[in-house]
């Protein structure tokens, strides 16, 4: 269970029909909402202003550390799209191609109609949308560059709405289509009066509606959903007057609803590198897995492990150093689950036996032997070296590696020194811990608390010095 936010972001408050939509259908997730009004409409900008202005709403949603980005704004969705999906590591969604599907399956003679603000039409996005799943489809477009500012005066209602509506649909009502798209999110508010002009044999479809539908099936692959929230988030923000949304927002949605008004101009205009929502450990070792998910909790970074993956094939520890076999682990399921992937391989190393049992230490006495048949070849192994010259080191690798890009791995190494002892002392240790002494302490590993464990483990070194450069260099 993913407890972060979906953010959604509209160049004003037509994209709250999208947000409706979703509090009806996902009534457990966290929503946080930014409309841009301070700089509507965007249908008549250039595409490279709107894909600017659309950076920088997403660059206020993601200091909130959301887990998935819905574009509730077909202009921005037909500018930023692509760019966003390129550089974000999260789930995008658009409202283009789950409107375009719906048409598909609702049209019966094959023509199309799209309504939409300048800028989408000016795309073509809705016909390239159409036509890439069925070429035969004929699409129609048609920008209704009044309706925006209706539905954002409040006159939705209005014998003005319906004027400008009777007037923008003559043209688009002669032409004998069945289906057309509501290809902007503010449109839906005029459903009533376009449904009226267009008549009862035209099938209107909600983009937006849509988009909640395939939003949902994403949390459910991505295994982001919300199951259990009893007092979800609800945060509502515009970048025009707070009151004016306040007015329209809650008329529209039956209910009282606040909303802050911030600033986002001086916000980057392209991507910001961010820190990942989720983190995969490469371990089915659920203490090793809450030892882990500790420090990137900080951050807020949700952590999974192994066990949430249980159809994922294994990735086999071929390597000869702690490293490779790290490396291959993190690398490999990186790419299997598009997600980054942090990995460990960790053991013991003794000077006299020219660094074994090394990446072997788990199976040195053979592959299904126990703890005490591993320690009992170690100690035969040892009978002829002099207890002085002893000298061991259990070393702990973690690599972080990022989807594709195995040459840019982030690798730390932990490691803690000592020496190994011919008969094991303590009981609070596992494998070799009762054979490896640590002077400075006077006790070996299995003899010390877990507190003074944690203080000088291995794991715990490796820990300490990937907390330390994570996160500049995932940004990096």
């Amino acid at each position: 269970m993913n407890k972060q936010p979906i953010g959604f972001i509209d160049s004003g408050v037509g994209g709250l029909t999208v947000v409706i939509e979703a509090l009806r259908q996902l009534p457990n997730e966290n929503i946080i909402f930014l409309g841009d009004q301070a700089r509507l409409p965007y249908g008549p900008r250039p595409a490279s202003q709107v894909r600017a202005f659309t950076w920088q709403m997403v660059n206020f949603l993601l200091a909130k550390h959301i887990k998935m980005l819905v574009i509730a704004c077909n202009t921005a969705t037909a500018a930023a799209l692509d760019d966003l999906r390129a550089k974000l590591s999260i789930p995008v969604v658009g409202v283009i191609l789950p409107g375009s599907r719906a048409a598909l399956r609702s049209t019966k003679n094959g023509h199309i109609g799209v309504i939409a603000t300048e800028g989408t039409v000016k795309s073509d996005a809705y016909a390239k949308a159409i036509r890439s799943k069925d070429s035969r489809a004929k699409v129609t477009s048609m920008a209704q560059p009044k309706f925006v500012p209706v539905v954002e005066s409040n006159e939705a209602h209005s014998a003005v709405a319906k004027k400008v509506v009777a007037e923008g649909l003559q043209p688009m009502k002669r032409l004998g289509i069945d289906t057309l798209v509501m290809g902007c999110t503010h449109y839906p508010l005029l459903r009533p009066l376009i449904q009226n002009v267009m008549g009862p044999n035209v099938t209107l479809i909600d983009s937006g509606a849509e988009t909640v539908s395939e939003v949902s099936m994403l949390l459910d692959y991505f295994d982001l959903a919300n199951t259990d929230n009893p007092n979800p988030l609800r945060e509502y923000h515009t970048t025009g007057s707070a009151s004016m949304f306040e007015t329209i927002a809650s008329d529209w949605m039956g209910q009282a609803i606040h909303a802050d008004r911030v600033t986002i101009s001086d916000l980057p205009t392209d991507v910001v590198t961010s820190l990942p929502t989720t983190v995969v450990v490469a371990s089915k070792n659920a203490g090793k897995v809450r030892e882990i998910a500790v420090m990137f909790d900080k951050l807020g970074v949700a952590v999974k492990s192994l066990a949430d993956f249980p159809e994922l094939p294994s990735v086999q520890e071929t390597g000869a150093t702690f490293e490779e076999n790290a490396r291959l682990k993190a690398d490999g399921y990186a790419q299997a689950l598009e997600l980054p992937v942090l990995a460990d391989d960790s053991g013991l190393q003794v000077d006299a036996l020219d660094g074994m049992p090394g990446v072997f230490s788990a199976r040195y006495a053979g592959k299904g032997h126990n703890d005490a048949a591993n320690n009992a070849k170690l100690i035969s192994e040892l009978s002829e070296v002099p207890a002085d010259q002893r000298h061991a080191h259990f070393v702990s690798v973690l690599a972080l590696a990022r989807p594709g890009k195995p040459d840019e791995d982030l690798v730390v190494r932990g490691q803690v020194d000592g020496m190994i002892v011919g008969i094991p002392q303590g009981d609070n240790g596992f494998g070799y811990d009762p054979y490896f002494y640590l002077p400075a302490f006077g006790k070996t590993m299995a003899q010390m608390t877990p507190d003074e464990k944690n203080q000088v483990s291995h794991r715990g070194d490796a820990l300490r010095k990937l907390e330390a450069r994570w996160d500049g260099w995932f940004k990096g």
